[in-house]
């Protein structure tokens, strides 16, 4: 490819993400922003709220199985494409509809939000995969880990940007259905930008063989059985994943209810955590070269999920305390996140690449796509029958933390090779990022996770 057809389709490429970036935050409903619009706003009840945060996970289970299906009619730009285009459609119509829902009716409006969030998270779902698939076509190898780490921090300034400006304005407009209105039809609209952007980028395939598709599926799937590390590694995601969802999605709901916070307070929380994230990257990177990825997977899950126990101790009186607590997590999520995708990269077995990524997404998947529906219910039912919320919220925040370190003792179990050798597993990750905008890590929402080069 020309030199300046390769500019140009990076450039095209970095507009592409910025354009996506709020659409990329608001499609993970248990975010602070969809909480404020479904639960406060509509007044949707914590089980009917629970199904609609597991609806991501469930359209990653589902593409695990079916994107081989939509490969064999469309190209991996021509998916992206297509499905990005209707995911923007989709979102314009979820933000015309609001104009209708009853809001004092949530048994009617809920019915519409799980109708329009399992249209959305089914399309969603085919779109991240197959964008870095495409582009992996004809991006260069020696480009990627410098071109998307410069792309991921323009991205984690634009995210911070979008969610200053999502607070101020629902904030100015008092939580008014007519700011969400402005803020869905906006975030369709630069989704349409995105959808122009990739389809300008012209592009020829790379000649890039693939190791796995010279290996038959049967040893291929021998290959993953005879990797223990693997094995528990899926077993740790597996487990992790329930306890982040089980009632994750559920902490701005306390922030909104019990604490009084507005809108504009959590956004501001979630700024902390991501800033606090950004920041530590490089220092996170430098400790897993030295140390190894697990021991500093351990230390930061272990320190993260035991100060994760004042959430049981705070009040309207001690809530300032979340500010530093925001910005620790952001810290430590920011940690444990790198340190998971650089051991990814030394345990999946480079002979079945594709069925690694393929079993882990739709394992974890699934088991966390159970959790929050279980979590709602469970908060609904002992709601119902407390006389003081508070307390229920402060027992069940003992849960999440609980569940979190009893998963490190699977953690312990994976030994770690010395040696990565894949330059991507970015499907893999795709639970971690679904997960991120829960616990305000906003930046990892749209990362890109590409291991970058070694100068030789």
């Amino acid at each position: 490819m020309p030199t300046s057809a390769l500019r140009r389709n990076l450039r095209l490429c970095t507009y592409d993400g910025l354009a996506s970036v709020p659409l990329g935050y608001l499609l993970q409903p248990g975010n602070f922003i969809m909480a404020a619009l479904l639960v406060e706003l509509f007044h949707l009840p914590p089980d009917v709220y629970g199904i609609i945060v597991s609806l991501p996970f469930f359209g990653n289970f589902a593409q695990a199985f079916l994107m081989p299906a939509v490969n064999t009619w469309l190209s991996p730009k021509g998916v992206s494409v297509t499905f990005a285009a209707m995911q923007a459609l989709c979102w314009g119509v979820l933000a015309a509809m609001l104009s209708f829902l009853p809001i004092q009716k949530p048994e009617t409006s809920g019915y519409w939000f799980l109708v329009i969030f399992a249209v959305s998270s089914a399309i969603s779902s085919f779109t991240g995969v197959s964008w870095t698939s495409w582009v992996q076509e004809w991006m260069p190898t020696r480009l990627r880990g410098k071109y998307f780490g410069r792309r991921n921090r323009i991205m984690q300034i634009t995210g911070i940007v979008f969610l200053l400006a999502t607070g101020r304005l629902v904030y100015r407009m008092a939580g008014a259905v007519g700011a969400f209105q402005c803020l869905l039809f906006g975030a369709a609209l630069l989704r349409m930008g995105s959808v122009f952007c990739q389809n300008k980028i012209e592009a020829h395939k790379l000649d890039t063989p693939r190791i796995e598709m010279k290996t038959p599926w049967k040893e291929q799937l021998n290959a993953l059985m005879d990797t223990p590390a693997f094995l528990w590694l899926v077993a740790y995601g597996a487990g992790w994943g329930f306890a982040a969802s089980f009632f994750g999605p559920f902490y701005p709901l306390f922030m909104y209810r019990e604490l009084g916070f507005s809108i504009q307070d959590v956004g501001m929380l979630a700024v902390m955590a991501s800033v606090g994230g950004a920041i530590s990257s490089p220092a996170w990177g430098a400790l897993s070269d030295r140390f190894g990825n697990k021991p500093v997977m351990l230390f930061c899950m272990i320190t993260w999920q035991v100060h994760n126990f004042l959430w049981c101790l705070l009040t309207k009186e001690n809530s300032w305390m979340l500010y530093g607590m925001w910005m620790v997590g952001g810290i430590m999520g920011s940690g444990f996140v790198l340190s998971l995708f650089n051991l990814q990269l030394k345990i999946i077995p480079p002979a079945a690449k594709t069925l690694a990524i393929s079993v882990n997404l739709a394992v974890t998947s699934l088991v966390t796509a159970v959790a929050p529906i279980i979590g709602g219910v469970v908060l609904r039912h002992l709601l119902a029958g407390s006389n003081s919320s508070i307390s229920v919220y402060h027992y069940l925040f003992l849960v999440g933390p609980t569940l979190a370190l009893s998963a490190c003792l699977v953690l312990t179990k994976i030994d770690e090779p010395a040696a990565s050798s894949l330059t991507s597993v970015v499907g893999a990750m795709r639970n971690i990022r679904t997960l991120s905008s829960v616990f305000g890590l906003s930046f990892f929402v749209d990362y890109i996770f590409v291991k970058p080069l070694k100068k030789r």
